[in-house]
């Protein structure tokens, strides 16, 4: 793909050479040189940056390698009309676009975006193809699948920039409203709803903070979550907000949310991050249903697989089979002061069992030996090395002296490994 804009031949002495094929002379840059230890010389790596314009040998037609290498170099500044490839990439496009007119997003859009819905509707296209929300890489993608612009026309990155940051937040706050204003809320629904948080480093931006990275490299970040239509298997609603709010906190606002959308005859299918006394009472205020996962870990989820221990770990009438699970339901009351009986259903696999007993055993060793790094040395321990060892230090110079692992915590969390809970 070559823009139709012409460049001044890089003065790079000795890594740019040129190469004739046919009626046409391609420009080569060298990006890098590998020794060869058999050959004994160095093997250069290039790679084609442009084609020679027949009118004027000094400048050339540059293409995406050239931005890569030269990303100083404007290019936009001059006419970037770009051809179409003979070869169109039409499947994804095709599933796409019937499922853009199956649900009339084209004349939504419209009626937000106004005439640049195309372009609104390409960038999803192409998130969703190329797995990429990449801009500057949006023109590569145009190039060789049909768009839904008119006349297909191929806008530059720079378009891409600016369409983007002067779009107001209110147009999608416009879109959802009008989005859930068209399901069937007289239907019985189940909601899954998850979030996870992205790491940013895109500057001042007031959602942008510290909190629980996922990425556990420290750095400030925003959530994003997604709550999705499990019946009818299509999203409903999206959300994002600052990255040190954790799950438990958001869930409130979430089901808020659903409330104004009109949604009633719902339930919500959560997973164990959103596990609180309070979010559970609230969606009982709220009338609506609730699938939720508990960490086996949890005292009074352990309290009951040990009162249930033994009675269907082996039972084939309790055996799951599209899963290779055991598994079995008992009614409880989920806290001391609940008002109802909750169902707690209680499963048991031997292949979890086997995962979580190694990692176990396995993090266990791994502090044993840091601990024998540090004998008799000053040093400030996490949490966890409490948990599992007592640990002896000296009075005076609080150096680590000796250890001994908690053989009754131990013993615990392994007669745990391999159960988990669900709760109704």
């Amino acid at each position: 793909m070559y823009l139709k804009a012409l460049v001044d031949i890089p003065n790079q002495t000795g890594k740019i050479v040129t190469q004739k094929k046919k009626d046409s002379i391609y420009v080569f840059y060298e990006y890098d040189r590998v020794y060869d230890p058999v050959k004994k010389y160095n093997i250069p790596k290039r790679a084609v940056i442009g084609k020679l314009s027949p009118d004027d040998h000094s400048k050339m037609y540059p293409n995406p390698n050239f931005l890569r290498y030269f990303p100083a170099v404007q290019v936009s500044t001059i006419n970037t009309e770009i051809s179409r490839s003979c070869c169109l990439r039409i499947g994804s496009w095709v599933v796409i676009s019937e499922i853009i007119k199956h649900y009339g997003l084209f004349d939504l859009i419209s009626d937000i975006v106004g005439k640049n819905a195309g372009l609104f509707l390409d960038l999803a296209a192409y998130a969703i193809v190329s797995e990429h929300n990449a801009g500057q890489y949006y023109p590569d993608y145009a190039y060789n699948h049909p768009l839904f612009t008119q006349d297909m026309r191929i806008f530059s990155d720079a378009k891409v920039s600016e369409f983007l940051s002067t779009m107001p937040e209110w147009c999608s706050v416009e879109f959802l409203n009008r989005w859930n204003a068209t399901r069937d809320h007289r239907e019985k629904i189940y909601i899954s709803y998850d979030s996870t948080n992205k790491d940013c480093q895109a500057g001042d931006i007031e959602m942008i903070e510290y909190g629980h990275s996922k990425s556990g490299r420290g750095l400030p970040a925003f959530n994003f979550s997604v709550a999705y239509d499990t019946t009818n298997r299509v999203p409903l609603f999206y959300e994002e907000y600052p990255g040190s709010i954790v799950d438990v906190s958001q869930l409130q606002y979430m089901l808020e949310k659903a409330k104004s959308y009109g949604y009633r005859r719902c339930g919500f299918i959560l997973d164990r991050g959103y596990f609180c006394k309070s979010n559970i009472h609230y969606m009982d205020s709220c009338g609506y249903a609730f699938i939720i996962m508990v960490k086996g870990k949890k005292k009074f989820i352990s309290e009951l697989i040990g009162q249930n221990k033994g009675s269907f770990e082996i039972d084939r009438s309790c055996f799951i089979r599209g899963y290779r699970i055991y598994g079995k339901t008992v009614k409880a009351r989920l806290y001391a002061d609940d008002e109802k009986d909750r169902y707690f259903h209680l499963y048991h696999s031997t292949a979890l069992e086997h995962a979580q007993r190694s990692s176990l055993e396995l993090e266990l060793e791994k502090m044993g030996t840091l601990l024998e790094k540090y004998r008799m040395k000053t040093v400030t321990l996490p949490e966890s090395y409490d948990h599992y060892f007592e640990l002896y230090f000296n009075e005076q110079s609080k150096a680590l002296v000796h250890w001994k692992e908690r053989s009754d915590v131990i013993k615990k969390e392994l007669s745990l490994c391999g159960y988990f809970s669900i709760v109704t």
